[in-house]
């Protein structure tokens, strides 16, 4: 019994395959690491709803009873059509929820929850500035979110996305978080 190996004998080819295996390989990494994110952001939106369901705002922050609950998202916008998919159809207490991508900063009291990407990150200091006086949830992803005093901040632990919650920072406004929403938290105590 003969055994036929394949041979490639062109040192041209050769150079060009030892080239392009990995190329390929990192595409396929590449597709891999895209699901991921688009994982990721999916499951951070369906947050957004039981933020809103478990935060309470004053009543005078809503103008009329079924006002919309409006999520604003600041800086290059991560999720997509994903939080708009997710949310489109739901409200909360009578409050269907509206996303805004970079309303201007002159109108973010408007915005019931103000979400700050990494790719916002730099302009959180004024932002907050810009709310700090509203009740505004501030949701945020970077390392350094609640020490600059933002209010939620996601984070990945043993490859699951969880949130910490600044109290401080949320008892310094009028919201109320639900006793069920900080147990689910990792609590930041600055």
């Amino acid at each position: 019994m003969t055994h036929s190996r394949f041979h490639i004998r062109s040192p041209l080819l050769r150079f060009l395959l030892s080239l392009f295996i990995p190329f390929f390989f990192l595409i396929g990494i590449s597709a891999i690491s895209r699901a991921e994110v688009v994982e990721e952001y999916k499951i951070k939106a369906a947050f957004f709803y039981h933020f809103a369901n478990f935060v309470d705002w004053p009543t005078s922050t809503f103008e009329a009873t079924n006002e919309h609950l409006r999520i604003c998202v600041m800086g290059t916008d991560p999720f997509g059509q994903t939080l708009d998919d997710m949310l489109s159809k739901k409200s909360v207490r009578n409050h269907p929820f509206e996303i805004l991508r970079n309303p201007p900063t002159t109108q973010l009291q408007y915005c019931h929850v103000l979400y700050l990407p990494a790719s916002a990150s730099s302009k959180l200091q004024g932002l907050r500035h810009r709310v700090e006086d509203e009740d505004v949830l501030t949701v945020g992803e970077t390392l350094d979110f609640m020490r600059l005093g933002g209010m939620v901040q996601f984070f990945i632990d043993n490859q699951k996305i969880r949130f910490a919650i600044n109290t401080k920072a949320v008892n310094q406004s009028n919201l109320k978080v639900s006793s069920k929403l900080l147990r689910l938290a990792k609590i930041y105590t600055p």
